[in-house]
């Protein structure tokens, strides 16, 4: 049962004030600080992790991608929580103010940037908790499939992403949100066609998708010996350095090949239920 959108309303209503009234107590300029580093630290995270990337390879033994975006996030919340904590030591909160203008100033100014800083706060959560409740419903799928019952966890996650969608607040969601409505639904089909074997192995049979990796520069990853080994190793990082894939991402036509190619309807594909075969003739 999804929960009541009101209850949500409430919540993010609760937050915000919250916020408005830390920002109050802050100061014009410490809090203005915070919303500066927020905004700042996704782009920090993402030149940091790109510049350590064969180091993060290394270390973390976890695929690249995944390597890379502990690096990246790590190097995010520290620079912002270095960034809040030298504003603090650095500038006045409101209460340390002289009374009079400069004080509403400060007051009002950083009210001001605790409702931005809020806001920004509830509009990444909606990506979040819609991103991680399509993954929940995928995974509850699966285990519906395998005669399980749901986990609490997923459950919960499926749950606020419902009310998210449904009721008064599902228009502003798909307004404000940063993805589109088809992605989650995509992510949803992903998991379940990932964690099925008939349905990835039914994924392969599907003939446009034959056809994109028939492409000569995609075919040639497949069959490079260096590539399967990588594979098999779990060598991600020789994977990723392979002639062969930087040749096909590199090459126009795979790049339309792949921009124009319906992913979509490949996973309804590979998630369509065959009939089943006729009985033999006694």
């Amino acid at each position: 049962m999804p929960l009541s959108s009101s209850w949500l309303w409430l919540a993010a209503a609760l937050y915000l004030l919250f916020e408005i009234w830390r920002g109050w107590r802050r100061g014009v300029v410490r809090h203005g600080v915070s919303v500066f580093a927020l905004l700042t630290a996704g782009g920090i995270g993402w030149i940091f992790a790109w510049m350590t990337g064969a180091i993060s390879d290394r270390v973390i033994p976890l695929p690249v991608p995944v390597g890379r975006a502990v690096f990246g996030l790590a190097a995010g919340l520290a620079f912002y929580l270095a960034a809040v904590v030298l504003s603090s030591l650095l500038f006045k909160k409101t209460s340390q103010q002289s009374a009079g203008i400069v004080r509403l100033f400060y007051g009002f100014g950083g009210a001001f940037f605790g409702l931005i800083f809020g806001l920004l706060v509830l509009w990444g959560g909606v990506t979040i908790f819609r991103t991680l409740g399509a993954v929940a419903e995928g995974k509850q799928e699966l285990a519906a499939q395998a005669g399980l019952g749901p986990m609490a966890g997923d459950s919960s996650l499926v749950a606020v992403k419902d009310s998210l969608e449904q009721g008064s607040a599902g228009g502003l969601v798909e307004k404000v949100d940063i993805l589109p409505a088809s992605f989650y639904g995509s992510l949803t089909k992903l998991v379940q066609v990932t964690g099925s074997p008939e349905a990835a192995a039914r994924l392969f049979t599907y003939p446009p998708l034959q056809e994109l990796l028939a492409q000569p520069k995609i075919a040639a990853i497949f069959t490079d010996p260096a590539v399967s080994k990588a594979v098999a190793e779990g060598n991600y990082f020789a994977l990723l350095s392979s002639p062969q894939l930087a040749a096909a991402a590199s090459d126009a036509g795979v790049q339309n090949s792949f921009s124009g190619f319906d992913w979509q309807k490949a996973l309804d594909y590979a998630l369509e239920e065959k009939p089943p075969s006729p009985a033999p003739n006694p």
